[in-house]
């Protein structure tokens, strides 16, 4: 008989945290979102999971990320620092990724990261948002990209 209440007790608990589970994986569910969005109402993103299409522009300093539609310019701050994570280049697409910024031409990428924005000025080139990369979902060249 104490056989097949512990047996049932396992069940039990198994039922409930798979039920936990499957509301935590809910409740950190990415998101895919315009990058001209995410900037333009950044305190709806902050500390979010992303996913965003846009430009990668290496600088003689750092790595900004904006969008094609929403580039930086004066009166309209959207700067966003980009970090690489740690052994960025042996993620899919970050040889391809490499190749790219190694010959200091800007990237269109489609990444995955947590957006920040907070009080100080991001990096050295004092970048308005942060965005830290964890994947990179795609890279390709930009040929048509104006200097954000």
């Amino acid at each position: 008989m104490t056989g097949k209440i512990l047996a049932y007790l396992g069940v039990v608990i198994l039922t409930v945290l798979g039920a936990l589970w499957a509301k935590a994986q809910a409740n950190t569910e990415l998101k895919e979102v315009s990058f001209c969005d995410v900037v333009a109402s950044p305190a709806r993103y902050n500390g979010q999971a992303l996913s965003v299409k846009g430009i990668l522009w290496p600088s003689d300093h750092s790595l900004s990320l904006y969008g094609a539609e929403c580039v930086p310019r004066e009166g309209h701050n959207v700067t966003t620092q980009a970090i690489l994570p740690t052994r960025w280049e042996s993620l899919p697409n970050g040889k391809k990724l490499r190749g790219i910024l190694k010959r200091k031409r800007p990237a269109t990428v489609e990444v995955v990261g947590i957006f920040e924005r907070g009080g100080e000025p991001y990096g050295p080139d004092a970048a308005r948002f942060r965005f830290s990369i964890s994947q990179i979902r795609s890279a390709s060249e930009e040929k048509n990209s104006p200097s954000p």
